[in-house]
């Protein structure tokens, strides 16, 4: 049985190499190729693989292995576009070589206990590695030399089939990005390499995927983010879409209306044609892209009722190897580059988030909860684009060390309420307190949120924010029902530096009006990190300016609004 389609046939490559649309995706793989495959690549030491566990640092270990991983998925393209260039052959089977010598396919940041010798640790790279190892020896077959095709199945045996068939992992029962790749690069690795097992596991996956899409509601919203939401949701569609094609149809997760409402999440994410919703550990909201053969993937499976991104938001990224693959298998000229419409809005009432664009400006603001994955504690935030930036902002996240996801996670500038566009009550910030959230309402064109359980101040019994809108300008409206005195200070966020003027504060083309009798606006500035040392400190930053409107006499109901030149 043929599961990879057109992948396996010689001529599909020789008609990408000889036809016009297919250059850009050339392009990037040759580039990978001069980045990546010329040279040596330093040998994977024990000083580098333990440093995550004694000092934090990933970098230092991951540069190298996502180096050799990255050579062999470039290797495989050019292996199959430029079939009669043996070189290319004898360096992918000289990589696979060295993979199938690494100590581990798992990234020590994902293994629990460095100390005990347990080499067969499955995990995000572990379960995507072997996927692309079975691709590749389906894909280049007899031209693989005997003894190569023999050690891939030997370490996919040891590192995969046998550990997953031995006992359950911590991610079958997450519910997140990490349930859905592992299990979906799983069970594509049974159906290409051990099909004949594939009957055995079929439910467990099954009902796995089934717990990821219950981390879903029928809004189709990926709290995770939009990058986790391709990286997650892409794997369940890798594994839904062989399945479907393995069982002849019996088991069909693709074409479900739950299935269809996630695939159009990303779409509703768009402030402006480069700007984006970026809530999460989501890099910046002008930095977020997703792969274009997911995308093209989503397209083909589920019709016009998906929307292809701009061509700046889509990657073309070798190192996510099915999605290339795809990039290159599911590509159709006729997948032109939607509009993004100048008018919009979007209410996705089951977490709460809430998009509006106009011709002024690009607004997102959530509601949901602080128990999410990758969360940030941010309930009740809100972003402002305008002119194809965002004004006032939501930085993502923050290099990943192992000092960001232990127990002091929410110091950080970026994982806090503090660097949020939210208020500040009795000096207090928002909490990560498990099973509090909040409610939203979309009515009469007003997008209220009412959040005060996530400030976990016993006089809070709630805090109401209201969003209302006109062409030109925004209105939030805080109201509090507290006991005795209080503080509040509403703070905004921003990379431009704001000017304070009588009684507004002008941040680019945002002017934030307020009434002086209310409140006092000053302002400060901090780093939000874009790269950080072994110790989880800042090593390379850019500054963030804090605006603060204080209030000044004890009133329960405040509002501001953002006027937009």
């Amino acid at each position: 049985m043929n599961l990879l389609g057109k992948a396996s046939q010689p001529e599909f490559w020789a008609e990408v190499r000889n036809k016009p649309e297919y250059k850009k995706m050339i392009d990037a793989v040759l580039k990978d190729y001069n980045e990546c495959c010329i040279g040596e690549i330093e040998t994977i030491k024990f000083s580098k693989f333990r440093l995550f566990k004694d000092k934090g640092d990933r970098s230092a270990y991951q540069e190298i292995f996502f180096k050799r991983q990255h050579r062999m998925y470039t290797l495989i393209f050019m292996c199959l576009i430029y079939p009669e260039n043996e070189s290319y052959l004898e360096l992918l089977q000289d990589t696979i070589w060295e993979i199938c010598d690494l100590y581990v396919w798992a990234l020590p940041a994902h293994i629990g206990n460095i100390e005990v010798n347990d080499n067969c640790e499955m995990d995000l790279d572990a379960t995507t590695m072997a996927m692309a190892l079975a691709i590749a020896k389906q894909l280049l077959a007899d031209r693989l030399h005997p003894l190569i095709k023999s050690r891939i199945d030997y370490e996919i045996d040891r590192r995969i089939i046998k550990p997953f068939m031995e006992k359950r992992w911590h991610w079958e029962y997450r519910s997140n990005n990490w349930t859905a790749v592992c299990t979906g690069a799983t069970g594509c690795v049974f159906m290409l390499n051990r099909p004949e097992l594939f009957e055995l596991v079929r439910d467990r996956l099954n009902e796995n995927m089934a717990d990821y899409l219950r981390s879903y509601y029928d809004d189709g919203v990926c709290v995770e983010g939009a990058g986790y939401w391709s990286y997650g949701f892409g794997y369940y569609m890798e594994y839904a879409i062989m399945q479907k094609e393995f069982t002849e149809g019996k088991y069909n997760l693709v074409d479900t209306e739950k299935v269809r409402n996630i695939s159009t999440f990303l779409q509703k994410l768009f402030l402006d044609r480069d700007v984006i919703v970026n809530y999460g550990d989501c890099g910046s909201g002008t930095d977020v892209s997703v792969p274009a053969g997911f995308m093209y993937g989503l397209r083909k499976a589920h019709g016009d009722i998906v929307d292809i991104p701009p061509e700046e938001r889509l990657s073309l990224q070798v190192h996510y190897f099915p999605y290339m693959l795809r990039a290159f298998t599911d590509f159709d000229a006729s997948f032109v580059a939607s509009q993004i419409s100048g008018n919009a809005t979007y209410y996705m009432g089951d977490y709460g988030w809430f998009v509006k664009r106009c011709e002024k400006y690009g607004f997102g603001a959530r509601g949901g909860s602080n128990g999410e994955s990758h969360n940030h504690n941010d309930v009740g935030s809100f972003i402002l684009s305008i002119d194809n930036d965002q004004v006032i902002i939501d930085m993502g996240g923050r290099p990943y060390t192992r000092q960001y996801f232990e127990s002091g996670r929410y110091n950080f500038l970026e994982t806090s309420s503090r660097g949020h566009n939210l208020p500040i009550i009795n000096g207090e910030y928002q909490k990560n307190i498990p099973n509090t959230g909040s409610t939203t309402s979309f009515e009469n064109g007003v997008f209220s949120v009412d959040f005060g359980s996530v400030y976990g101040i016993k006089e809070l019994h709630s805090l109401v924010r209201s969003y209302s809108f006109t062409d030109n300008s925004i209105t939030v409206n805080d109201k509090l029902d507290i006991d005795g005195s209080f503080t509040l200070t509403e703070r905004l966020v921003s990379f431009i530096e704001p000017v304070i003027k009588d009684n507004e504060v002008v941040i680019g083309k945002a002017h934030i009006k307020f009434n002086k009798a209310v409140f006092e606006a000053s302002y400060g500035s901090d780093t939000h990190a874009l790269q950080c040392d072994v110790d989880g400190n800042i090593e390379k930053g850019v500054t963030v300016y804090l605006t603060d409107l204080t209030l000044k006499a004890q009133d329960k109901d405040v509002r501001f609004t953002i006027e937009i030149e």
